[in-house]
């Protein structure tokens, strides 16, 4: 297994999930260029304040039981459980189960704030409603199926959307093209791949937390405590296999970044927060994949 080492000293929980529709070792058609790690501004809002139910529901929300077991599982790379949730965006678009089965569509909200509305890009209508929210609680029933489940969240927005990990654009990768792709393809596919972990390592700086999960990410990397390196081909899930046209291309997606994993890169020395190591160098990587013939 080919890596780069930086020394980095925080937990982390890893697993893999794509569309198959259209670890720290113990996941709209555009390219969104990542932004600089050291260039990173004041990116978010603080939502918590208010009481505009509609300005409350667009963050990222996670179930409350699925974070919870995603924490205990210890993050093997082996383990696969549901981790439920959505994003919900300004925009009107939504992204369900972002750590998962990840579904795209679009979302509104009833007049009276009570229901939300879901249509997905694939085909499909969802009712929810809403029985509890406040900026970093929110309890949701299923209107077909009658089941309750509880979110969590941060109470802070990214005020661009791109920078947004969730955001539709950045997770176009994850769905699984409905014919063969060429080369050049397929390393778009890969460099999208980078470009997400990037920004994910970049959302998790600004929000300052203590801890990162990747459980439900769909990725050949996995992350150490002291470097990163790119799964033997062996390794590779079929969560990340489902992102590409057949398991032959998702292999030669998986041969390119172990390609360019080999290539030297600089991480600064004096910098202590690891997540911040991490961003840095991933974003060499998406340089390095980006100028290859």
């Amino acid at each position: 297994m080919k890596r780069i080492f930086f020394m980095i000293g925080i937990s982390a929980l890893i697993a893999a999930g794509c569309n198959n529709n259209g670890a720290k070792n113990k996941e709209e058609e555009a390219k969104v260029e990542p932004t600089k790690t050291n260039e990173l501004p004041d990116m978010l809002t603080d939502v918590r304040s208010t009481k505009d139910v509609k300005v409350i529901l667009a963050q990222n929300w996670e179930s409350k039981e699925d974070a919870q077991e995603a924490e205990l599982s210890g993050g093997s790379a082996t383990f696969d459980m549901p981790y439920r949730g959505f994003s919900f965006f300004a925009d009107g678009s939504v992204v369900q189960n972002p750590r998962d089965n990840i579904r795209f569509g679009t979302w509104a909200l009833d007049d009276a704030g009570k229901t939300i509305t879901i249509n997905y890009k694939d085909g499909g209508k969802a009712q929810y409603t809403i029985d509890n929210i406040n900026a970093k609680n929110l309890a949701l029933t299923n209107t077909a199926d009658k089941k309750q489940i509880e979110y969590k969240a941060d109470g802070k927005v990214q005020k661009d959307p791109n920078n947004n990990p969730f955001y539709g654009a950045n997770n176009q990768w994850r769905i699984k093209p409905s014919k063969p792709e060429t080369d050049a393809e397929i390393k778009q596919r890969v460099l999208q791949h980078v470009g997400f972990f990037h920004t994910f390592l970049n959302d998790n700086i600004v929000r300052g937390g203590n801890s990162i999960t990747f459980m439900g990410l769909p990725t050949v990397f996995v992350w150490y405590s002291g470097g990163i390196s790119v799964m033997r081909e062996e390794k590779v899930t079929d969560k990340w296999i489902n992102c590409f046209y057949n398991k032959e291309q998702a292999l030669k997606g998986q041969r390119m970044l172990e390609d360019i994993i080999t290539k030297k890169y600089k991480w600064d020395k004096e910098e202590t927060n690891w997540v911040k190591k991490d961003a840095n160098v991933v974003k060499q990587i998406y340089d390095t994949l980006s100028a290859a013939k």
